[in-house]
């Protein structure tokens, strides 16, 4: 975040920390526990019954719209490459680079998403993922609140942009990298999940580990929360967030040991990175 956008942020902050709902975000329940504060006008709860974790004070869904709109900025992830850089990265399949989905694929194909599987990436940004899904053998839709990046990817990485409501068919797999940690309520992406895949669908999330084990404690956790992550969400949190939609859960982190992802056995969740991996049971 620049350095005027974490002012706006500081100031918009502290006009509204004061007297700040502390409310649960995902569930409305009004018993939350403050677990740290930071800059003197934010501040880390966690809620006692679904375990999600948020920032106080909290943005409307109408100003979170307008941010990732006017402020967002995130390096790699948002800024749009010229058509010489496209080319290279094409040419590459960006190879080495951080948004290098070959390790998403490996995770995909180890869950049983075959090539011809279609996929809805929701929260393409500028479509380097979609693209990168499409080579590798998958039929994908996507999604882009940004409408700067929203229109590169149609324009440049030639995705197939719509909503959710414009889907022309269900699909085998919702898939959301680094997304649901932005949202205002990450229980809206389960329901959205829901609506649009097939019986027996999956959703794949991959997002920051909140989990808060002693190791990751000290390797920056609490710089994972703050304007651009207004969420900090825990496998728990996610485990049973999943089930009351009428998902089969199984949580992972990086480095990705794509052996027990196919086996549907649990690993270690003490990497930088959390993977969820949820099986529809029912409709």
């Amino acid at each position: 975040m620049s350095y005027s956008n974490k002012l706006r942020y500081l100031l918009w902050a502290g006009a509204h920390f004061i007297n700040a709902d502390t409310s649960c975000p995902a569930c409305s329940e009004v018993q939350t526990v403050l677990l740290r504060r930071k800059y003197g006008v934010t501040a880390l709860y966690r809620c006692t019954s679904c375990e999600v974790m948020f920032r106080v004070p909290k943005a409307s869904p109408e100003e979170d719209v307008q941010f990732y709109q006017r402020d967002y900025e995130q390096g790699f992830s948002t800024d749009c490459p010229t058509p010489d850089e496209l080319t290279r990265l094409k040419r590459c399949c960006f190879a080495g680079t951080e948004k290098d989905y070959s390790s998403y694929v490996e995770v995909l194909r180890a869950t049983r998403l075959d090539p011809g599987s279609v996929i809805y990436d929701f929260g393409c940004s500028w479509g380097y993922g979609s693209w990168q899904l499409r080579h590798a053998g998958y039929r994908v839709y996507s999604f882009e609140v940004s409408r700067p990046r929203a229109r590169y990817a149609v324009e440049n990485l030639q995705c197939e942009l719509c909503t959710p409501d414009e889907l022309p068919e269900k699909v085998d797999c919702f898939f959301a990298a680094h997304v649901i940690e932005h949202l205002t309520n990450p229980r809206v992406l389960w329901e959205m999940a829901l609506d649009v895949i097939k019986p027996a669908g999956k959703v794949v999330f991959f997002l920051p580990n909140g989990e808060p084990s002693r190791e990751r404690l000290h390797r920056g956790y609490h710089q994972l929360w703050g304007r651009v992550h207004p969420l900090l969400l825990s496998p728990l949190a996610l485990t049973r967030m999943g089930e009351l939609y009428g998902f089969d859960v199984r949580c992972y982190s990086s480095p990705y040991n794509v052996q027990e992802i196919a086996k549907e056995t649990l690993g270690k969740l003490t990497g930088d990175e959390l993977l969820i991996v949820g099986t529809l049971l029912r409709r």
